[in-house]
């Protein structure tokens, strides 16, 4: 920070949507170089850890790649890219990414500023030592989150062995600690070997070309929308026909009227075109502070200054820019309104538009957890608004988190409703093109979205004005669609949803029917399992984490194959997802976890094979009295389908 001219990346849970492991893996490669570029030797992600979104109210959920564990996999391909270039909940859940960012060679994981049981992260001798350092056998090393560090001598004992950004904590302190013998000096030969090690290894003493990356950007933006709802009964919705004139309605579709350096994270000003909120590692704002804040415990304690050096990409391609540039090739007339207050204008616009496109937008920020989970500024209004003049609406959502659409979404003058995250600096034209037909979208949801908030768990987030906030983790493993199924809850979308049948009945208030027409459609057939035991296919390191099977944890048990095909009139992608089914003994397992995707592109008619290795830490749970990762006996079941609600295919295998 800051770093002028750099990409700006769509964010995590963007591209967690696409579903697809090459892009994942490309946006890896490309925010690596443009690190090396601007001569920046770490980067501060991927973020591992989740947020994995067990309360839709996190400020931050949207920096992690989903609400599900095997987001590990995402954590893995990203660690991979950029290298190239309870108890039992913690392991089973929280761990998982992690484990799989270490195996791929990650060179540094950063701790936070929460407590884990009571101790502060910066000191905690089980998770930095026993389970990081021990049971993960993670070589690099551990750098503290910006001013997160608590202590002198217990940090460096309990696993800490870089202080950010350059604190005076271990100037003479560490010194002298070393000295009086309370810090031995093998644990500072320890840390200078785990902070050079990486550096050299990954050969950060080497220049790296600049490089520009709006086309892998630009795909991203695409791949990851997902289709909400499409009804083509009265000869609207999607793609786009060709008319004469189409409304585009609310603040988000245009730029910032003040210019791309007026709005920053810290002065939370999201004017205009959200096509990203706290920018990916490249493109930050530059805070100068006069103190460093810290949580208020009291209404009198003043807040510092800001002021803000921007840190911006060289340009945006506003969603407005992109459709006006495809509608001016079908000479089409495009009226826009960018005030989400102003529904007079929206009105009218809204009344002689063949077609409208309203752009709606819920803003997250590092800092603090949202109130609600509505849409901002007006939006369900705008919305309901428009359609009430125009048959033809299609409402298009920005925002890394689920937002409420209960109000709008059974509404039948809107015609379409695409979820679009945060795409990066090339939303415009991503949007613009899937709008129009010209990709066909096949974005799947990373996390689940309910109808209203008390659909969730009530405990997600701490509340009050307490100095040591304290949240207790009562529903373990139970987080989003895991948590839906376990209290039988009908979500109005499910985890891992993304529109491709031709007619699918359903609505979030589940009593109006609603035909939903996808680009094209996919049918699943010829589900097997067959018992495949080999080497682990991935992972540059070995870990330590004990397993009480004759394999190691990491070995391949299983291969799955279903066969997918392309039934519609269109090429289309579709992401087939397997979910596991323990054996009945496992009464604290979720009714379905997610253990394997695959995301298949078929021509027109045409047919492929969808291939899943469930290894042997798929299958395993965490013994918390032998302390083991371990495979219970019994009957398991395998499901394959297009949603974690939507599973035609079901078989099973005995161990």
């Amino acid at each position: 920070r800051p770093a002028d001219f750099a990409s700006q990346f769509p964010a995590q849970v963007t591209v967690a949507a696409t579903w697809d492991r090459d892009l994942i893996y490309d946006r890896a490669v490309a925010l690596d170089a443009e690190f090396k570029g601007k001569g920046i030797h770490v980067m501060l992600g991927p973020v591992t850890g989740g947020p994995l979104g067990r309360s839709p109210l996190g400020g931050r959920n949207w920096e992690g790649f989903s609400a599900e564990p095997l987001s590990s996999i995402n954590s893995y391909l990203s660690v991979k890219g950029t290298q190239d270039q309870g108890v039992a909940t913690f392991h089973e859940t929280y761990l998982l990414s992690f484990a799989e960012a270490v195996r791929a060679g990650s060179g540094s994981i950063m701790y936070s500023y929460n407590r884990v049981n009571g101790t502060h992260s910066c000191q905690d001798d089980f998770t930095l030592n026993k389970i990081l350092k021990g049971e993960l056998d993670f070589q690099g090393y551990v750098m503290s989150d910006w001013y997160a560090q608590w202590t002198d001598e217990a940090s460096a004992l309990g696993g800490m062995d870089m202080s950010m950004p350059g604190t005076d904590s271990w100037d003479s302190a560490l010194v002298s600690l070393v000295k009086n013998g309370s810090v031995p000096s093998a644990r500072i030969d320890d840390m200078v070997h785990r902070i050079l090690t990486p550096y050299y290894a990954l050969g950060q003493d080497n220049d790296y070309p600049a490089a520009d990356h709006y086309k892998v950007i630009r795909t991203i933006g695409e791949d990851s929308a997902t289709l909400l709802k499409n009804v083509r009964t009265n000869g609207g919705g999607l793609p786009l026909k060709k008319s004469k004139f189409l409304a585009v309605s609310g603040q988000d579709a245009g730029a910032n009227p003040n210019g791309l350096w007026y709005c920053g994270v810290f002065n939370q000003c999201p004017t205009g075109n959200l096509y990203t909120v706290n920018p990916e590692g490249t493109d930050n704002p530059n805070p100068h502070y006069e103190s460093w804040p810290r949580f208020c415990t009291s209404a009198k304690e003043s807040v510092p200054k800001v002021r803000i050096l921007g840190s911006f990409a060289p340009y945006i391609v506003t969603t407005l820019e992109g459709i006006q540039a495809r509608a001016k090739a079908d000479a089409t007339q495009v009226n826009w309104m960018l005030n989400d207050l102003d529904l007079d204008t929206a009105n009218l616009d809204a009344t002689v538009a063949d077609t409208s496109i309203v752009f709606t937008y819920a803003y997250q920020v590092e800092g603090l957890d949202r109130d609600n989970i509505t849409s901002w500024s007006n939006g369900d209004d705008l919305a309901n608004t428009v359609a009430a003049q125009c048959n033809d609406t299609i409402v298009v959502i920005h925002s890394g988190q689920q937002v409420l659409m209960e109000s709008w979404i059974d509404n039948p003058d809107i015609t379409a409703a695409v979820f679009a995250y945060y795409p990066g600096r090339e939303t415009g034209n991503a949007i613009a093109n899937v709008l129009y037909g010209e990709v066909n979208p096949s974005g799947k949801l990373p996390f689940t979205i309910g109808k209203s908030l008390s659909d969730y768990p009530s405990n997600g987030t701490a509340t009050g004005n307490s100095s040591y906030p304290h949240v207790v983790f009562e529903e373990g493993n139970l987080i989003d669609y895991r948590w839906f199924d376990a209290n039988d809850i009908t979500p109005c979308f499910e985890f891992g949803f993304g529109l491709w049948l031709v007619e699918y009945l359903a609505s979030c208030t589940m009593h109006v029917f609603i035909y939903f027409f996808s680009y094209t459609t996919f049918s699943y057939s010829g589900l097997k399992v067959k018992s495949t035991p080999g080497k682990p296919t991935d992972g540059v390191q070995l870990t330590n984490e004990p397993f009480d099977g004759n394999a190691t944890l990491y070995d391949v048990a299983y291969t799955v194959t279903a066969t997918t095909k392309n039934t519609g009139s269109l090429s289309g992608c579709e992401v087939a997802q397997l979910y596991l089914s323990y054996p009945t003994s496992q009464t604290k397992q979720p009714l379905r976890s997610l253990r394997g995707f695959d995301k298949l592109c078929l021509n027109k008619g045409q047919t492929k094979t969808a291939t899943f290795k469930l290894r042997q830490k798929d299958c395993a749970v965490w013994n918390v009295v032998r302390q083991t990762w371990t495979i219970p006996k019994g009957e398991f079941t395998v499901h394959v389908g297009s949603s974690s609600r939507a599973l035609p295919l079901n078989t099973t295998f005995t161990v």
